[in-house]
C-alpha cells in the first residue's frame, strides 16, 4: 500500500472512531426509575421506554443487564402486546402488566436472535406495560400471575 493510501486509511479510521463516539454521546438516554415487586420486597431500576422509537430499540445491542435492572415499556392503551428478540444479545424474561401493575402474563427465557427470521412472542392478553428482565428473574424471585408491582410514577 502506498504512503498516500495509508494516510487516507488512517484518516478514515480516525474519523470513523470519532463519529462512533459522538453518536454514542448524543443518543438520548431513557429515564431510570424505581419499580417495586411488593410481595418480594424487591426494588429494581428500570429504564422507561415511553415512545415508539424507545420501544422499538428496547434492549437491542446490550451486552449486559444488572440483576436488579430492567426496561419498562409504557403504552397508552391496553391491548395484546408482542415482543421479538431481534438484535437482542441477552436472554430475557418478560412480564405483561395491566394499568395497576398486576402481572397478567409471563414469558421465560426468551433466547437472543442475531439474524432473521426472529420469532415473535405474544402476551396472549391485553396489557398496558411490558417489563423486560434478565432470563431467570421470574423463577429466581418466584413471580406469579396476579401479583402486583408498584410502578414508577
Amino acid at each position: 500500500m502506498t504512503p498516500q493510501k495509508l494516510k487516507y486509511l488512517a484518516a478514515f479510521i480516525v474519523l470513523a472512531t470519532i463519529s462512533a463516539e459522538l453518536s454514542a454521546e448524543i443518543q438520548p438516554t431513557m429515564p431510570v426509575k424505581k419499580l417495586m415487586f411488593i410481595q418480594q420486597q424487591l426494588e429494581i431500576n428500570v429504564e422507561i421506554a415511553a415512545n415508539q422509537a424507545e420501544r422499538e430499540r428496547g434492549l437491542m445491542f446490550r451486552g449486559d443487564l444488572d440483576t436488579k435492572q430492567g426496561m419498562l415499556f409504557v403504552y397508552s392503551n391496553l391491548e395484546q402486546r408482542s415482543v421479538w428478540m431481534k438484535n437482542t444479545l441477552l436472554p430475557l424474561d418478560v412480564l405483561f402488566l395491566d394499568a395497576n401493575g398486576r402481572i397478567l402474563s409471563m414469558l421465560e427465557d426468551l433466547p437472543p436472535c442475531r439474524k432473521d427470521p426472529c420469532r415473535i412472542y405474544d402476551s396472549n392478553v391485553a396489557a398496558k406495560y411490558m417489563l423486560e428482565l434478565n432470563a431467570g428473574f421470574i423463577q429466581q424471585n418466584q413471580l406469579k400471575i396476579g401479583q402486583v408491582l408498584r410502578l414508577p410514577e
